[in-house]
């Protein structure tokens, strides 16, 4: 019998609840019973109930404090909310301590016999699924031959001689012989299941486990030796004739709808061409383990072949201009362009770089050094987003939709940390940066521009505006200022101290030091003496 205990400030609710609803017939039985938080948490402790059916508003504890300290404890049950108040917090709360139904009050004893009931049926099946793990693992542990999974991956990393491989079959009665072999490669998709998937290690393994028996099981009929490679599941499959396409996607459909209705976790499959010799197999290894990277590109497909790969010959090509875009961006703080400026970015990297994961990952790494190194040059302090771990999450992701969130990620960090700087305007400061290291040098409007990653039109209007005085005033400000350092040299020429602060022409030179100083460059040094 299932164990109910019901928790509720009125008596009235509980008499009712417990006896207007046949519940020894639905395989029920009412523990016990609360009127207050406190009672309800100590009944749970000494009763342990498989369902705890409480109220939001109780005295003492509400049933929110309730389920929240008994689950810290230890105690497993699922819960159902009883409430009179239709408040969105609570039943926002009651999600996140994954309560299975929220009812409000008052309801009808169907409709709190229907929540129960699929309470029960929650917990039935949540037993049935630690059944079959613990079976599993016992089965492992008593009667799963070791040697048997060890002999197979000498197979698949070629440490076996043919010779070696038939005796060792034969001794061990490995049901693989002659004919064709294909090798197919299982894993989890953890990505899209992170909830489901155990965190714990020892769990880990016990699904993995499950996971290798079910999929034998549902292969018996075929020559197939199922057991765990180094990080994936590996299917040995051995036929006198090679699956065709349709035959092997209902095969693998098969085994990942049975892996997901016992175990609730997802597949995805590399299937490698067939081969005639069993001396091979390592190569269908590996040709399985290139199908599985594919699903880095194609992330909605679970079944993918070794054949469907189409190597690219071209040079490896870098998306330059639309890194340019995304920095020009950042630096402008314009977070609503963005995220399609990163999808341009990685679009591209897909389009002329097909099937080279790596070469996409670095890239994308390429494209983060080079927005640190620009913020660095600009005094932007990245610290604390370099170390969010941005690097860790990009060579891991197995999936285009999750490089691309990361990368999205990281930059609106960086706009934020921009956003926050001090600075009045970083892109008029790393302009005068560079006049100031430069200004010897035949410098437009255009080419200071591109070192600041604007337009020459957006970088006039910020001078104006942050500066109150236009590009070329500046420009001829900061000149005229080395020149009047220089002309206290009695022994540089005029026109070589023209040339020193970037201006090629002595006429020119002197019209604009005399605008700035009201002074020709002679009277100036002469005033000097």
């Amino acid at each position: 019998m299932t164990k109910l205990l019901i928790a509720d400030d009125e008596p009235e609710v509980i008499e009712g609840i417990s006896t207007l609803v046949d519940w020894e017939n639905n395989g029920i039985k009412i523990v016990g019973c609360a009127t207050n938080g406190e009672e309800a948490l100590e009944k749970i402790r000494m009763l342990c109930p498989d369902i705890v059916l409480i109220d939001i508003k109780m005295p003492k504890l509400d049933g929110l404090q309730v389920i929240e300290n008994a689950k810290k404890e230890g105690y497993i049950f699922e819960s159902i909310i009883l409430s009179g108040y239709d408040d969105f917090y609570f039943a926002q709360k009651a999600l996140e301590l994954r309560s299975l139904n929220y009812l409000l009050k008052p309801c009808r004893p169907k409709e709190v016999l229907d929540a129960v009931l699929k309470a029960k049926n929650v917990l039935e099946k949540e037993r049935e699924k630690e059944a079959l793990i613990n079976r599993f693992i016992e089965y492992y542990n008593e009667t799963l031959p070791i040697l048997k999974e060890r002999i197979l991956n000498e197979v698949i990393f070629g440490i076996r001689s043919k010779e070696e491989i038939e005796k060792l079959f034969e001794r061990y009665n490995i049901k693989l012989s002659s004919g064709k072999y294909c090798v197919v490669l299982a894993k989890f998709d953890i990505e899209n299941a992170s909830d489901t998937y155990p965190s714990s290690p020892v769990k880990q393994e016990a699904y993995t486990l499950a996971c290798v028996n079910l999929i034998q099981e549902e292969l018996e009929d075929f020559r197939a030796e199922v057991f765990r490679g180094r990080n994936e599941i590996v299917i040995l499959i051995n036929s006198d004739f090679e699956f065709d396409r349709e035959m092997m996607d209902d095969i693998l459909t098969k085994v990942k709808k049975i892996v997901d209705e016992k175990l609730g976790l997802k597949l995805y499959f590399g299937v490698s061409r067939w081969i005639d010799k069993i001396e091979k197999i390592n190569s269908s290894y590996e040709q399985a383990l290139n199908a599985l990277e594919l699903k880095f590109f194609a992330d909605d497909i679970d079944i993918l072949y070794y054949d469907d790969i189409c190597l690219n010959k071209n040079t490896l090509l870098y998306p330059i201009d639309e890194e340019k875009a995304i920095i020009n961006s950042l630096l402008l703080c314009q977070k609503d362009t963005i995220k399609d400026k990163v999808e341009n970015f990685i679009n591209s990297l897909y389009a002329i770089n097909t099937f080279n994961k790596w070469f996409i990952k670095s890239a994308v790494l390429a494209l983060l050094g080079s927005i640190i190194k620009v913020c660095h040059e600009k005094c932007i302090d990245l610290n604390d987003v370099v170390n969010s771990k941005v690097f860790e999450n990009i060579l891991k992701t197995e999936k285009k939709e999750l490089l691309k969130a990361s990368l999205l990620s990281f930059l609106n960090a960086v706009v934020d940390r921009i956003e926050q700087s001090e600075n009045k305007n970083l892109i008029v400061k790393a302009a005068i940066n560079f006049i100031e290291k430069n200004y010897n040098k035949n410098i437009t409007l255009e080419s200071v521009a591109k070192e600041v990653y604007v337009t020459p039109a957006y970088l006039s209007i910020l001078f104006k505006r942050e500066l109150k005085i236009n590009f070329i005033d500046y420009l001829h400000k900061i000149r005229i200022q080395k020149a009047q350092e220089l002309l206290k040299n009695q022994n540089l020429k005029t026109y070589q101290v023209a040339n020193m602060v970037g201006f090629s022409d002595e006429k020119y030179f002197s019209q604009v030091f005399k605008k700035y100083t009201g002074l020709t460059p002679t009277q100036y040094r002469e005033s000097l003496l």
